[in-house]
């Protein structure tokens, strides 16, 4: 039986406009994935990063309640070095917290734990000469890990290196009066007026999942006679 030449080439065409038809469904199919992809990985970034902002601010503040506790009890703990008892220091640093910290504690150049109170560091090993005003210069003084979370086991998986840099001091208003009245006998109220030590502090937080942040901020602790 003989077939038409006309009907063997609409078969012919019917097939190779469908193998298109497929090859234009794939196409769109394999972009639509890879922009889901893409927005997956961005979603990912932004939740990582956003941990890592909040582990750099959690941990910034460790420093802080370690200077406001030091200034009002006038020393250190005994884990931290100092000569007074753990459990006189009640914001969060004892048990675990105060480990954490005693561990985290890194040593300047002469091989010593400042506290923070250290001047500008000299070049140290593969540690660059310390700048006040250029952070990349910083030398870490504590770098602290705490536990995730969102985790199951505590593997203090994430952390935050600290650097603390002293930015001046100044004495608070009243307190150079106090030479020229107090003959007079009203110096001593301006005698007491002490002064404010100013320290510039940069924490760098860091998250599994290469989540990164870096936060900064200016200290003033004030210091009353």
């Amino acid at each position: 039986m003989n077939i038409p030449a006309t009907r063997s080439r609409q078969r012919g065409i019917a097939l190779f406009v469908g193998l298109v038809f497929l090859v234009v469904l794939s196409l769109v199919a394999v972009i639509a994935m890879r922009g889901t992809l893409m927005e997956m990985r961005l979603v990912t970034n932004v939740a990582n990063h956003q941990r890592a902002f909040e582990t750099s601010e959690t941990l910034r503040s460790v420093p802080i309640a370690m200077f406001d506790e030091h200034v009002f009890q006038r020393g250190w703990p005994e884990d931290l070095g100092g000569t007074l008892p753990n459990d006189d220091f009640d914001f969060s640093l004892t048990d675990d917290m105060l480990a954490v910290v005693k561990d985290g504690l890194q040593k300047d150049c002469d091989g010593v734990v400042d506290l923070f109170y250290a001047n500008l560091q000299p070049t140290c090993g593969t540690l660059p000469e310390e700048k006040r005003y250029d952070s990349s210069t910083w030398h870490p003084d504590a770098i602290l890990s705490m536990c995730d979370v969102t985790s199951s086991n505590c593997s203090r998986n994430v952390s935050a290196t600290i650097s603390i840099i002293p930015d001046g001091t100044v004495l608070a208003e009243g307190s150079g009066g106090a030479q020229a009245a107090g003959y007079r006998g009203i110096g001593g109220g301006a005698a007491a007026g002490g002064g404010s030590m100013y320290f510039e502090v940069m924490s760098v937080g860091t998250v599994p999942g290469d989540g990164r942040a870096v936060t900064m901020a200016q200290y003033r602790q004030s210091i009353r006679n």
